[in-house]
């Protein structure tokens, strides 16, 4: 399965261009982000507006990675180059809320009787900068703070629990691509 890994949504420069997004294929098979059947690639639905490549369809190998940047010459001249074998994409539009919000991954579903495509979510991950106690359970903001400007990405604990708990996610020293 593909997941969302880890998230750089407040650099401590300030500088929304060194965004980042991971994705994780913790699964032992490799997984393509198009549809073949629907002719359609994976996207964001929900957070920044990003489609991935269709022509091909972009793969990623079993235990691999990609990022989703939102301006590549920012990236790199904060994070340097990811590992050899990690692809690297973007820009994405829009930009990651300081303050938190839902990013979802969704791959392309079926179209209803109307006309309308539906996606199917992959991932969902609604975080927070940790200062919002009335949006959370109890009045307690559990997401970690230290990703809030600090230099630190949340970053996601264990791939195979449930993306949007907070208790499955930690600050930690940025590690775009392992």
């Amino acid at each position: 399965p593909v997941v969302i890994s880890e998230i750089m949504y407040n650099p401590q420069s300030g500088d929304q261009r060194q965004e980042y997004i991971e994705l994780h294929n913790f699964g032992s098979t490799d997984v393509t982000l198009y549809d073949s059947n629907e002719g359609l690639a994976w996207q964001f639905t929900d957070g920044v507006e990003y489609v991935f490549p269709d022509d091909p369809g972009l793969t990623i190998p079993a235990g691999g990675y990609v990022l989703i940047v939102k301006n590549l010459t920012a990236y790199v001249n904060e994070y340097g180059m990811p590992p050899l074998g990690v692809t690297i994409l973007g820009p994405y539009n829009g930009s990651l809320s300081n303050s938190g919000e839902k990013l979802e991954l969704s791959r392309p579903g079926d179209v209803d009787m109307y006309g309308q495509r539906y996606y199917i979510r992959v991932d969902r991950v609604n975080y927070s900068d940790g200062s919002h106690p009335g949006d959370s359970p109890g009045d307690v903001d559990l997401w970690p703070t230290e990703s809030d400007a600090g230099g630190k990405s949340l970053t996601r604990n264990v791939m195979s629990q449930y993306g949007n708990d907070p208790n499955n996610w930690i600050a930690a020293a940025p590690s775009p691509g392992s």
